[in-house]
């Protein structure tokens, strides 16, 4: 049913292109960066992004284990691992599992809330 927002968000990430990742969200959605902190599609989560894509080079992978619908709101979970350059030039990778809130617009399925943390 996701599959093909999975698609277009991994394509997006992975080429480093923040408007394409964009895209894949509705124009309130949000992006959690850190813990309590989040950024919004209209506000600096654009340029949060250009930064981190230009800086870290993220290649990142993720599987929908859970999904819950609610009409055209939907909530998943998801394992997760991303790769990026460190500060010291060593590739290195985090894993962990998002909780994210999906809305279903124009018959089209978009993150309303990407929270890579998840519920820790």
């Amino acid at each position: 049913m996701f599959a093909e927002l999975q698609r277009r968000y991994t394509d997006a990430f992975n080429a480093g292109d923040v408007d394409a990742l964009l895209a894949n969200y509705i124009d309130a959605g949000a992006t959690v960066v850190e813990r309590g902190v989040a950024l919004s599609k209209t506000g600096d989560l654009r340029a949060a992004l250009g930064e981190y894509f230009a800086a870290a080079e993220p290649q990142v992978e993720f599987e929908i284990l859970h999904t819950y619908l609610a009409g055209d709101v939907a909530m998943i979970v998801t394992a997760w691992s991303i790769e990026e350059l460190g500060p010291d030039g060593t590739r290195t990778t985090q894993r962990g599992r998002a909780t994210d809130v999906l809305v279903r617009e124009d018959g089209e399925w978009k993150f309303a809330i990407d929270n890579r943390f998840g519920s820790n």
